[in-house]
């Protein structure tokens, strides 16, 4: 009886707290923002060890599936105050709709267990989609939310180097590790959290020119970002880098040959010290091409096979159910793991009509965006920062899946272009080095 009583009360001011916090976050879009980063950094620090419940039924319900849901609850509620949609905002709504349906037809085929285990990658990104698309855009939350993508990026690069000590170095200090192949000794972090600092580093580009304190501070930290970026050997994020920096160069000239120059050099010192680091010698050699299932013709072979897994009508337009598996056999071997492109597993799990509705959030945002005038230099995540996000983005889902704050970026960039098509006023951008101007109203 006493013990009933005491999980009464704790389920009590568990549901107490998560209230107060919904409310948080319904108002502050900053809360959002810090919560999805720091689950973000907390899975590259514990790995497989994010605290965790198993509920009945044998579901396992871990800490950043509970921040997910939270904002994505909070995320709905804020719909529902907006008198209307932009069409980006509908087709967001859509893909969360079909994979709303996909996830109920797998909980009733295959049971909760395996359908929500599946479900996990778009949880993370719809959530965060959906609920950063119902904020205005504003100068001050793009900027604090660029300062924390930066301050979160920091441990992240520390956590390497204590990875990095135990692989290079033979001195262990307790940190989990990540689980590789032969090329762990550098790759000591997943692809996801590469990508989140070469986004990071993108991010101070734009202050590489600027000559005020502020500006040189950004300067240095991205000098080292892009260091990091480099030396952890991931070419899917080289390339991502190459083509956001490309993209700021490009769009409306807005970059300097001051800021070009040092573009340039800091890749170049980063190379240059990977290559002194041992990048380039030996039967070692970090820059060596990975084998097996690392190279892409095995994945697209893999790809095939899943997508002519498709055997009907229904499947193509809608998807098969999470809980269906992703085994195929490519090169005499049976693989199960997931299909490494997020656009393959969208076609998968939510067909057609899903497939179309994130290509809409990715090349769609991305064109309208490129298309919209630059506007002046503001804070951190300006408006004119995020068409090279996007293309960064847009690259990174052919062969990988996006990280836990990925929907950030997606959302943020669908309330600019709702916000422009409604033919708001736009946003004050402050200079640089200045204090941000305060936010607009939040939409709807």
């Amino acid at each position: 009886m006493i013990e009933l009583l005491v999980l009464g009360l704790a389920l009590l001011a568990a549901a107490a707290v998560a209230v107060a916090v919904l409310e948080a976050l319904v108002r502050r879009a900053e809360l959002g923002a810090a919560l999805l980063l720091g689950v973000t950094l907390l899975n590259a620090i514990l790995v497989g060890r994010v605290p965790s419940v198993t509920m009945p039924g044998d579901i396992r319900v871990q800490l950043h599936d509970v921040v997910f849901a939270l904002v994505l609850a909070a995320g709905l509620l804020r719909m529902l105050r907006m008198r209307r949609f932009s069409p980006l905002q509908r087709w967001m709504v859509l893909l969360c709709i079909v994979l709303l349906l996909s996830l109920v037809r797998g909980a009733m085929t295959f049971g909760p267990q395996q359908a929500i285990a599946e479900f996990r990658l778009y949880l993370a990104f719809a959530s965060g989609a959906l609920y950063f698309a119902t904020f205005a855009p504003s100068s001050r939350l793009n900027d604090r939310i660029g300062k924390l993508w930066l301050a979160t990026s920091v441990p992240l690069m520390i956590l390497v180097c204590l990875r990095w000590l135990d692989t290079l170095a033979g001195i262990d200090l307790g940190v989990p590790t990540e689980q590789f192949g032969a090329d762990a000794a550098i790759k000591v972090v997943n692809g996801p959290y590469a990508f989140f600092l070469a986004n990071a580093a993108l991010i101070t580009v734009p202050f590489w020119q600027g000559r005020d304190k502020r500006a040189r501070r950004l300067l240095l930290l991205g000098m080292l970002l892009l260091l990091f970026v480099v030396l952890l050997n991931r070419r899917t994020v080289w390339l991502t880098m190459i083509i956001g920096i490309a993209a700021l160069m490009v769009r409306g000239r807005q970059l300097r040959r001051r800021a070009v120059a040092m573009v340039i050099g800091g890749v170049l010192i980063a190379v240059a010290t990977y290559v002194a680091l041992g990048g380039s010698s030996g039967e070692e050699s970090v820059l060596r091409p990975a084998a097996g299932t690392g190279t892409l013709e095995w994945r697209i072979q893999g790809w095939s096979e899943l997508v002519e897994g498709l055997s009907n009508p229904t499947e193509w337009l809608i998807g098969e159910p999470f809980g269906s598996g992703f085994t195929r056999v490519v090169q005499g071997l049976e693989v199960q793991a997931e299909p490494h492109s997020f656009y393959v597993t969208t076609l998968l799990r939510a067909g057609v009509v899903g497939l179309l509705a994130l290509i809409a959030l990715t090349f769609g945002l991305l064109r309208a965006l490129w298309r919209a005038p630059p506007g002046d230099r503001g804070g951190l995540l300006a408006p004119g920062v995020f068409p090279a996000l996007l293309a960064m983005q847009a690259v990174w889902f052919l062969v990988w899946i996006p990280g836990m704050e990925q929907g950030i970026i997606t959302g943020l960039a669908v309330g600019l272009v709702a916000a422009r098509s409604r033919g708001a006023a736009p946003v004050p951008q402050p200079r640089l080095g200045s204090p941000a101007v305060a936010g607009s109203k939040e939409a709807g």
